[in-house]
């Protein structure tokens, strides 16, 4: 079973499903350290904007089938939307997702102004809350939109602790 955890940047992503993982004793990985491994190297900056976005699905697809070969669940943290150079979003294609095949979603949403706090202490000051607000809103669209069109599951968190996190993940695991 493959999860997708999505969520803009700095929302918690890696925060939660690297305990949760190691909890539930299945793999955890994030789309950019998978893309980075097939690729050889990453083609986005430190503050999130991305070039190559064909190739870097190319890549995510590749590296997510070869983990799929090993029959492992997997908590995948990514995106439905990114940012370009210029700061512009760009929605992933269904087709990317339905390549990945994954099997549910779990979407975390949370305050902008919270996570722009966040991603300026990792030394990221490209966000402003207004265009967070703008991002998670089109991720959110994104996400009902190929969750809808592929039939699975989504559930929507907002800032949720630990506890919760696992619960839903492993309710979600239990109803493979």
């Amino acid at each position: 079973m493959i999860i997708f955890v999505a969520g803009v940047h700095g929302v918690g992503k890696t925060y939660l499903a690297t305990p949760t993982a190691k909890q539930l004793g299945i793999k955890h990985a994030t789309a950019s350290q998978l893309i980075r491994e097939e690729r050889g190297t990453k083609s986005w900056s430190e503050n999130k904007r991305v070039d190559e976005v064909h190739d870097n699905q190319t890549a995510l697809i590749s590296a997510l089938k070869k983990l799929q070969e090993k029959g492992e669940s997997l908590l995948l943290d990514g995106h439905f939307v990114l940012r370009d150079e210029t700061s512009i979003p760009i929605t992933i294609d269904i087709e990317v997702f339905k390549a990945l095949q994954i099997d549910a979603v779990i979407l975390l949403e949370g305050d902008a102004d919270t996570i722009c706090a966040r991603l300026s202490a990792r030394g990221d000051q490209s966000w402003a809350s207004e265009n967070l607000r703008s991002f998670a809103s089109s991720e959110l669209a994104h996400a009902i939109f190929v969750t809808s069109s592929m039939g699975l599951p989504l559930q929507r968190m907002t800032a949720p602790d630990h506890a919760q996190f696992i619960s839903v993940v492993k309710s979600f695991l239990e109803n493979t």
